[in-house]
């Protein structure tokens, strides 16, 4: 029988395995933690990037917020304008059948004046 050789552990631990250098085991160590600190930086990045995503949403949100109430006054005054137009319009309606009458009545006196002008000569 052959016996291996290992070196005494701390109590409790299993013994290492034979056949790994301890420093080809330093060297993995410092490949995971250089990764683990490449993903934590990713990790961090990434968070950041969607830190500013949602503050971007947010003004997007409060913007599109803005030009709906903008484009609600402006649908109100270009309502409020447009009835203000149709009183214009029926206003001058109003003013024009008053001239139109103003003028049959001028007409006519003319007319009875012209009438009574030759009547009398």
């Amino acid at each position: 029988m052959t016996e291996q050789s290992q070196k005494p552990g701390r109590p409790g631990e299993p013994a290492s395995k034979p056949g790994r250098p301890i420093t080809e085991i330093l060297q993995l160590n410092q490949e995971l933690v250089h990764n683990l600190e490449g993903l934590v930086a990713e990790h961090d990045a990434r968070k950041k990037e969607l830190d500013e995503l949602k503050f971007s949403y947010d003004q997007s949100q409060a913007e599109m917020k803005r030009l709906h109430e903008e484009l609600a006054h402006a649908n109100q005054r270009d309502a409020e304008r447009h009835e203000q137009l149709r009183q214009l319009e029926q206003e001058r309606v109003d003013q024009l059948g008053a001239m139109s009458a103003h003028l049959d009545a001028m007409r006519a006196a003319v007319d009875r004046y012209l009438q009574q002008g030759r009547k009398a000569a």
